[in-house]
């Protein structure tokens, strides 16, 4: 990275993947721009409910544009609350992205989780992005990490809720990316979400992290948990209430999504 004139790029990664909408922000030529300030506000057409937003970080040089980093933000975590806060830059586990996302024109009479009784069965939107670190594990041999998340019933007579990411193959099997986001339910509030890292050979496990119900509920979580065993080993995750399950058959509904990006922590390197 040299620091020449960064900027982002935010895209609309629809769900059937088809088309793509963008915007950008203006190139930040004074001042640090290792810490840019951006203060812009984008306005994005055609957004669907489903559909992905994709924060490409690039330095803009003589050459040409250079990708230096992504953020993703699921439609689960923004539709239809807003979402607000920083976002981790996928690849670089100090860099951060500061943004605000408004879904414009979402349908009125919508409730958000707040409203909810706490006794209700709801679902969750768990986004499982990366792993950081996982070398330092004692037992980590790198052998097709993959992740499983399950709900922690407080009714010990419950049936088991949980769901597992894909195994990581290829690349850098040390610090794995997934990028997957799934719908947990049912939960409760009050029942911790756990997360254990484990290998394909014998589906062996290598450690746990746990993020109690009261980080994540009701205004959702979105950052780094501790993976037990090694302070290095931390798993980057999104965790946003979606209510109790509703029915099919919804109309499909095109909206339009404001994105305002203010400030980057290191985000360029």
């Amino acid at each position: 990275f040299t620091g020449d004139h960064p900027y982002v790029c935010c895209k609309i990664k629809q769900a059937d993947g088809e088309g793509e909408t963008k915007a950008e922000t203006k190139p930040v030529t004074e001042g640090d721009t290792l810490n840019p300030t951006w203060e812009e506000t984008l306005e994005l057409e055609s957004w669907q409910p489903g559909a992905t937003l994709e924060f490409i970080i690039l330095d803009k040089g003589l050459l040409g544009s250079k990708t230096e980093g992504k953020a993703l933000l699921p439609s689960e975590f923004f539709n239809p609350n807003g979402f607000q806060g920083m976002l981790a830059i996928i690849g670089l586990p100090d860099a951060k992205l500061s943004v605000e996302v408004q879904v414009v024109g979402a349908q009125d009479g919508e409730q958000t989780p707040e409203q909810y009784p706490p006794a209700v069965s709801q679902r969750l939107g768990v986004s499982i992005l990366q792993a950081h670190g996982l070398n330092n594990m004692t037992h980590f041999t790198g052998d097709s990490p993959y992740i499983i998340c399950e709900v922690k019933h407080l009714d010990p007579a419950s049936k088991m809720t949980r769901v597992e990411t894909a195994s990581v193959t290829d690349g850098d099997t040390s610090n794995p990316f997934w990028g997957e986001t799934h719908i947990v339910e049912p939960w409760c509030e009050g029942e911790p979400l756990q997360f254990t890292v484990c290998e394909s050979v014998a589906s062996k496990k290598e450690g746990k992290a746990e993020l109690p119900s009261k980080l994540f509920f009701p205004h959702g979580y979105a950052g780094f948990v501790a993976i037990d065993g090694s302070p290095q080993a931390i798993l980057h995750i999104i965790v946003r209430p979606l209510g109790p399950a509703v029915g099919d058959g919804a109309s499909l509904k095109t909206n339009q999504v404001k994105v305002s990006q203010t400030k980057g922590k290191h985000c360029c390197w």
